[in-house]
């Protein structure tokens, strides 16, 4: 059973748009879910170029200003080596925005430095692939997924003081990390030393992501509830409104027969040259139920005011006009006589009528019938029985046929 069949047309017209608008929504949803997740990336990329640049250009001024100052490097002044000191600026920029920044190499000197996994993969790409400016990917780490991203800085000739020439590098240098044991050393102007590393937790960004998701969802949402809401009050203004009054209005002409309620047309769209025509069928349908009202009335005078009996039946013997002069003649009122046999008129003897019925009879003696006048005996409500002239006519209406009697009582 269709569950639909029994809804108003305003109720399906609304289900219909909001099951369309809904997957529209779950579509606009789904692609705005998308495309800020693709936006919220690319953000968190350029944050942490920007990030790691800053990294890598802190490294950069601290060695240029130590070496054009003069400044010779020292145990006491191992902050300032400029990888220890973007290392040490770089955590607390990320105790400020919640990321991680390091500085990492594969030729590291300081634990600290030492590259995980993905850091190390990515260092012998920049190695193998000069070219290559930046690397990132979204990951897990310690099991949480993060964004990681990767920027690489070479070699300038004020790196060399520490890790060119061990012969020439700071004695307190060379105290902590002996040419033997330490793999920083001799590298030249241009090579890849290593890389500012950035990490931003997945968690942040898709915070990020359902909020600005969310938003978007309750901006889309309010303009579709709008526009189903509209969509309703025009549908019922302007189809299901006018459909009602129409329906109305055939519902009272078929309670009472008459045709003369007719509807206000307020617009030339398709439903209201639907109501126009329906009020020119109203006013054809109401002459011509006048003139058939008049017609009848006629007809009705005509038999009622006879000096003949006149009984009309239908082929199956059904009567359907029985006049007063028959009335009189029988002793049977119309309330009593309309519907029932004509044989109920016909006497007894009459057997071939009574017995075959009057179909039967009719359609084998239907040519003489028609052709001349009859006898037939008959039998009045209070039994008494008498002689009849019948003078029989046929005519048909609506595909039926029917049969009118003149009756004359023979002395």
């Amino acid at each position: 059973m269709n569950p639909l069949r029994n809804l108003g047309l305003l109720s399906k017209v609304i289900l219909i748009v909001t099951v369309i608008l809904l997957s529209l929504f779950a579509l606009a949803t789904y692609l705005s879910y998308r495309q800020q997740k693709a936006f919220i990336i690319g953000e968190a990329k350029e944050k942490a170029r920007i990030i790691a640049s800053e990294a890598i250009q802190t490294r950069e001024y601290i060695s240029d200003e130590l070496d054009s100052g003069g400044v010779r490097l020292s145990a006491e002044r191992y902050g300032l080596i400029p990888v220890v000191a973007s290392n040490r600026i770089g955590q607390r920029v990320a105790k400020d925005v919640g990321y991680r920044i390091r500085q990492v190499s594969n030729r590291y000197r300081n634990p600290m430095n030492a590259p995980d996994a993905f850091e190390a993969a990515e260092l012998k790409t920049f190695k193998d692939q000069p070219g290559q400016p930046e690397r990132f990917a979204i990951t897990e780490l310690d099991g949480e997924r993060v964004f990681r991203y990767l920027q690489p800085f070479r070699a300038e000739e004020s790196c060399l003081e520490c890790h060119g020439d061990p012969a020439q590098a700071p004695a307190f240098l060379k105290e902590l990390f002996p040419e033997q044991a330490d793999q920083a050393y001799n590298y030249r102007v241009g090579e890849v030393i290593g890389a500012a590393s950035v990490t931003i937790p997945m968690d942040q960004l898709s915070r990020q992501v359902v909020a600005n998701v969310r938003n978007v969802g309750l901006y889309t949402g309010g303009i579709f509830l709008a526009l189903v809401t509209c969509l309703g009050l025009l549908t019922r203004l302007a189809v299901t409104g006018p459909l009602g009054r129409l329906g109305g209005a055939i519902g009272e002409i078929v309670r009472t027969g008459r045709f003369e309620r007719k509807i206000s047309s307020r617009s030339g769209d398709e439903i209201g040259i639907l109501i126009d025509g329906f009020n020119e069928m109203i006013d054809h349908l109401r002459e011509k139920t006048e003139h058939l009202e008049e017609s009848e009335k006629r007809f009705r005078t005509l038999t009622e005011t006879a000096r003949d009996v006149i009984v009309s039946f239908l082929s199956n013997g059904q009567i359907i006009l029985f006049n007063r002069q028959a009335e009189r003649m029988f002793g049977y009122s119309k309330r009593e006589i309309l519907g029932v046999p004509v044989t109920r008129l016909v006497d007894e003897e009459c057997g071939s009528l009574r017995d075959g019925g009057v179909e039967n009879y009719l359609r084998e003696n239907a040519g003489s019938l028609l052709r001349k006048v009859h006898r037939l005996p008959a039998r009045r409500r209070d039994g008494t029985t008498f002689s009849l002239e019948v003078s029989l006519s046929v005519a048909e209406s609506d595909g039926h046929l029917f049969y009118t009697a003149i009756l004359r009582e023979q002395s």
